[in-house]
């Protein structure tokens, strides 16, 4: 079964597979939503707080990226 398709993604609202950007961000997401089921051991450690944190700042990132690119070709 793909990944996309499973009933768990499903009931977090996504209706079809993302593409580009939009599952790098997805991807970021489900690994912040996924630190608050870990034990704080695993997430406490270095390697736990790189990840997470870099996927933080990823996913503001290309929010960012992706809200100045509307917001740019809507001006033009």
């Amino acid at each position: 079964m793909n990944f996309w398709e499973s009933p768990i993604i499903k009931s977090l609202g996504w209706k079809e597979e993302p593409k580009g950007v939009a599952k790098v961000m997805s991807v970021c997401m489900l690994i912040v939503i996924t630190t608050i089921f870990i034990p704080s051991s695993i997430s406490s450690t270095k390697i736990g707080k790189i990840i997470i944190f870099s996927s933080i700042f990823l996913f503001l990132v290309l929010l960012i990226y992706v809200l100045l690119k509307r917001f740019l070709s809507k001006t033009k």
